[in-house]
């Protein structure tokens, strides 16, 4: 006797909310255009994605949502001699459109539902092929959603710094987004940083700016972030002493800060901070600090002519003191809670 064979539709809802959960997004994808029964039932199922890259390159725009930011696999729209758009790895060809209209709508259909949490979006318009033209379609899609995107870490590397990445900021969930990135090509670049966003600011728990940017030193200490990275002329030593005490009566774990002023170096400490004793001088120009406490974390301190950096704890110590880390004045934690 055969067995009748049970085709996905049969199964009840819930039955098929579970098969759907432990399906990765390509086969999501598919099974969201078998039927509309799928369709509704992909649509309503969580989604996480770890990682999704998109990628402006002459005529094309690559975009890969992937587990691994540092995976090749993607998919490509690229620009064609007939005006339409190829559709690499599914070998489509999507007749009489735009490469970047194509690439935007995968993205608003995939990306941009309810349903979908992005971990780290990462935008790269630094190629110089129409990228206004490419973040302009962007936000438009981002603007029109009744839907915000939900990411947790944006990543912006750009030519010209430019209200397009405020305005991606804007359109996100603020509950969900927690880190900014932003790395210029350009040297002379300056982002205003302040002044547009400073509420969205005070939510995020990491920011990064390559680049010169327009903060002062009200303007950091307004911040709630544990991981800060920031180079402007407005810095001044009053603020490095301020964070140091900040970061240590914290004492988070992993928690750091940066700043530079490059442009008008000042930034070189005249007094120890309290509780800091110095270690031993490396001679490649900065001064080194620690301050320890019984079952706490060790914070770290690194000085020179142009910034301040700090760590709590042992998270990159290797990198923060170099390869020589056994001088007795710089014991590690292990040793201080013995």
């Amino acid at each position: 006797m055969t067995k009748k064979s049970i085709e996905l539709s049969d199964l009840p809802p819930e039955i098929l909310q579970l098969l759907v959960e432990n399906c990765d997004l390509i086969t999501r994808c598919r099974l969201r255009a078998s039927s509309f029964l799928l369709y509704q039932i992909v649509n309503s199922t969580k989604l996480y994605i770890p990682s999704v890259k998109m990628e402006l390159q002459k005529k094309e725009v690559e975009i890969k949502p992937t587990a691994n930011p540092y995976d090749n696999r993607g998919l490509l729209f690229e620009k064609n001699l007939t005006d339409g758009t190829p559709q690499y790895r599914e070998e489509m060809l999507i007749e009489n459109s735009d490469h970047m209209d194509e690439t935007i709508d995968w993205f608003r259909q995939i990306c941009l539902q309810k349903n979908v949490t992005i971990g780290r979006l990462d935008i790269d318009t630094s190629f110089p092929e129409n990228p206004k033209r490419f973040t302009e379609k962007l936000v438009g899609v981002l603007e029109k959603s009744e839907i915000p995107l939900k990411v947790k870490s944006i990543i912006i590397k750009i030519n010209d710094i430019d209200d397009w990445m405020w305005k991606i900021m804007e359109y996100c969930d603020k509950r969900v987004l927690k880190e900014l990135f932003v790395l210029p090509v350009c040297d002379d670049a300056i982002v205003e940083l302040f002044g547009k966003q400073d509420e969205n600011l005070k939510n995020l728990e990491k920011i990064e700016i390559t680049c010169l940017c327009n903060a002062t030193d009200e303007d950091v200490l307004s911040l709630n972030a544990s991981e800060i990275s920031l180079n402007s002329e407005n810095f001044t030593v009053d603020l490095a002493y301020k964070l140091i005490e900040k970061f240590t009566n914290r004492r988070e774990d992993g928690s750091t800060f940066w700043i530079h002023n490059t442009k008008k170096p000042n930034m070189f400490l005249e007094m120890i901070p309290p509780g800091f004793k110095e270690a031993k001088d490396r001679g490649n120009g900065h001064k080194y600090y620690s301050n320890e406490l019984i079952n706490q974390p060790t914070v770290y301190l690194r000085v020179d002519n142009e910034a301040v950096e700090l760590i709590v704890g042992h998270t990159a110590i290797e990198e923060f003191w170099g390869k020589d880390e056994s001088d007795n004045d710089t014991s590690d934690d292990s040793d201080a809670n013995e």
